[in-house]
């Protein structure tokens, strides 16, 4: 028996009779033996790793741990495996990363970006892996794209406090330098600005901080200004600050909260915490999609695929100023 033949059988290739396949295949069971699948590739002149990169900015966040699962399932679908690693918003540590899963010969990168990324990626791009970017959308990059609707959410979730009465929103926002927390401040002052409303000074608040940091900040805001009739929480962590900072002053029925991004326990706390959810395991599905769709050769020009966030009313949204 040829190695030839052995390897018809274990590739799953015609060729080869069912009573010598049956042998081969009983042979194979009794030794142990398992495929070497970086041999089968280079064998098969497939110079790729089998491998994609995931550049994301902290996997302890449960929004791009959940992104992270999306890609997974998908990658999983074409038997590649996924290399994740975490920026922590450095963008030192994002070209650190990009350069890591480069030299092991990742065959396409899906990157959360931090700051100026484009020169980090221009001879991957001169050289055409393909990526995706997700979430977050520098100006000027012609790269797919795959993100919620930043501006949209907030515009839906400030309409909400609007319609119900409210005038005195309070906006507290991530670092507006980064594109989706940018995007999202705008929202929040077009829909004011649409509705004669002003924002007034002091209402705004920004800054990249942890949901205990944020905690604190809301708490002595609530105590140390005019309080506002409702609050717009434009990020998972200022949402969990806010509602702890909201529960041990006793303001949860008073004051009205929306927050964009779902969290967890929001449908079981009383009231429930309105949000405008983004879909991050979608948003991971559709951009591995993206990029294996690029692997296998799609030609068109780069995509801008954008999400819709539909608002979810659970009850804080729905307090009316007193």
């Amino acid at each position: 028996m040829s190695f030839k033949t052995v390897s018809r059988v274990v590739n799953g290739e015609d060729g080869v009779s069912d009573d010598l396949s049956s042998r081969v295949e009983q042979a194979v069971a009794s030794l142990g033996y398992r495929p070497d699948d970086r041999a089968r590739r280079l064998r098969q002149s497939d110079l790729g790793s089998g491998a994609i990169g995931f550049v994301l900015v902290d996997v302890a966040n449960p929004f791009f741990s959940s992104v992270l699962r999306g890609i997974e399932e998908v990658a999983r679908q074409h038997d590649y495996l996924v290399l994740s690693g975490s920026t922590d918003g450095d963008p030192t540590r994002q070209d650190q990363l990009i350069e890591a899963f480069v030299a092991r010969r990742v065959d396409g990168l899906l990157i959360v970006p931090s700051g100026d990324v484009i020169g980090s990626l221009a001879e991957e791009l001169d050289r055409g892996t393909p990526i995706v970017f997700i979430d977050l959308e520098p100006p000027n990059a012609a790269i797919d794209v795959v993100r919620s609707d930043h501006h949209g959410g907030a515009v839906a979730a400030t309409e909400h406090l609007l319609d119900f009465g409210h005038r005195d929103i309070a906006f507290f926002g991530d670092n507006p330098t980064i594109f989706s927390a940018g995007a999202r401040l705008a929202g929040f002052r077009d829909a004011m600005q649409r509705r004669g409303m002003g924002v007034a000074e002091g209402r705004v608040l920004t800054g990249a901080h942890s949901p205990a940091d944020w905690r604190q900040i809301i708490l002595r805001y609530l105590q140390t200004h005019d309080r506002p009739t409702a609050i717009f929480t434009a990020q998972n962590f200022i949402t969990v600050g806010a509602a702890s900072a909201l529960n041990e002053l006793a303001l949860r029925t008073t004051i009205a909260h929306v927050g964009f991004d779902d969290v967890e326990l929001a449908d079981v706390v009383n009231p429930g915490i309105t949000v405008v959810p983004q879909q991050p395991w979608d948003l991971g599905r559709r951009a591995a999609e993206m990029l294996f769709r690029r692997l296998q050769g799609l030609p068109s020009p780069p995509t801008r695929e954008i999400v819709g966030n539909p608002l979810i009313a659970r009850g804080s949204g729905e307090i009316r100023p007193t």
